[in-house]
């Protein structure tokens, strides 16, 4: 099994830094926590603590009470569970009935928690804060691959910098073809002597400049770990172009599948564009060695709208692994689980309307023929 790796060993910060400072040991520190496009207002914003806690005993009266955000809405909402069920509480309801104020400690912790839960799946009482709030780090683990994969990225791009043409290779196998030839071996020391010459640290230095790639490497880690998980999106997808050819000669099924496809197109467009958007960014790399701090906040950024994203297909991810390409009930229910979840998300506004009274007035009519 790949060792996990967990958040950057040297961060980068929300606050502005100097080329100077960056290389006095390799590193950024990270910022203050808040808004980091506009730092003077940090220090104004409340202390983020370090684990949740709240003064009024109502939060910890109930035994496994705890925070999710609804599936189907994301609103954040604490869950209590009773003899008869569990009962689910919107924030904005915990507010009113404990007359809390805006400036108050347990207002502020319920908005801390409103925002952590856009990056882990549930809170309780005494667990951490998200790193993404306190440092800006992921609060997940990537895998030793997933960093020798941006490494070798990094380190390929530098080494076409100095041939004249930068290339930024995403395809994993044409990257560690690349990367074992002995003559890009060779070239991987001239190009950090060059780009530390560059960026006028002088070539004697060029240790500073692997370890700010190495850094680097850590944060675009990430981003190979979702890129990764995308991936097993696109399998899906696949999968779906093949048994549809199993259903041709049945035109419901087969319609049904063709928007699947459609509804599919725009999923996966949308995910690709912001990929190749973070490729584009982190394209040429002496640019983003000069301008560390704000490319590692929108490499950052850029990593949590991924993880939101791509949270809500684990499920279905591991529902479709390894279904067999055949014309099945099983693979019926799949297309479609499949399809209320891209028109849910992916269907125009008034398309989706339509849709979903259609699916009441089908319930409706197999819970009276049930009652018959």
């Amino acid at each position: 099994m790949a060792e996990a790796v967990g958040a950057p060993s040297s961060e980068f910060g929300g606050s502005d830094f100097t080329q100077t400072s960056a290389f006095e040991d390799g590193s950024v520190e990270d910022g203050p926590v808040g808004d980091t496009d506009h730092p003077d207002n940090a220090s104004s914003l409340p202390e983020i603590p370090q684990k949740i806690t709240f003064k009024n005993p109502f939060f910890t009266t109930i035994k496994g009470s705890h925070f999710i955000a609804r599936e189907d809405t994301a609103e954040p909402v604490m869950v209590m569970p009773l003899e008869t069920g569990d009962v689910s509480l919107k924030l904005s309801g915990i507010r009113h009935e404990l007359n809390l104020e805006p400036g108050d400690a347990d207002a502020h912790m319920l908005d801390i928690v409103a925002e952590g839960l856009k990056f882990v799946r549930g809170l309780k009482v005494g667990d951490p804060v998200p790193s993404e709030l306190t440092s800006g780090r992921a609060s997940w683990s990537v895998t030793e691959r997933h960093l020798s994969i941006s490494r070798s990225r990094l380190t390929m791009q530098l080494v076409s910098w100095i041939g004249g043409e930068e290339h930024v290779i995403t395809d994993v196998g044409e990257l560690e073809q690349i990367v074992q030839d002995p003559h890009t071996r060779q070239q991987v020391t001239v190009a950090f002597e060059e780009a530390a010459e560059h960026l006028g640290v002088g070539r004697e230095n060029k240790e500073k400049v692997i370890l700010l790639v190495e850094n680097l490497a850590e944060e675009l880690s990430y981003i190979e770990a979702l890129r990764e998980r995308f991936e097993h999106i696109l399998a899906i997808s696949d999968t779906v172009d093949a048994i549809h050819q199993k259903y041709r000669s049945e035109q419901s099924m087969s319609v049904k599948i063709q928007s699947i496809r459609r509804l599919f197109r725009i999923a996966s467009r949308g995910l690709k564009d912001t990929f190749d958007q973070i490729d584009a960014q982190t394209g040429e790399i002496l640019s983003v060695l000069k301008n560390i701090a704000p490319q590692t906040r929108f490499i950052r950024q850029s990593r949590d709208d991924l993880h939101r994203r791509l949270w809500a297909w684990d499920g279905l991810v591991a529902k479709w692994d390894g279904v067999m390409v055949k014309r099945s009930r099983t693979n019926e229910g799949l297309l479609d689980e499949l399809y209320h979840f891209l028109a849910q998300r992916f269907l125009p506004a008034d398309e989706w309307e339509l849709f979903s009274k259609a699916q009441e007035k089908q319930l409706m009519k197999r819970t009276t023929e049930r009652r018959w």
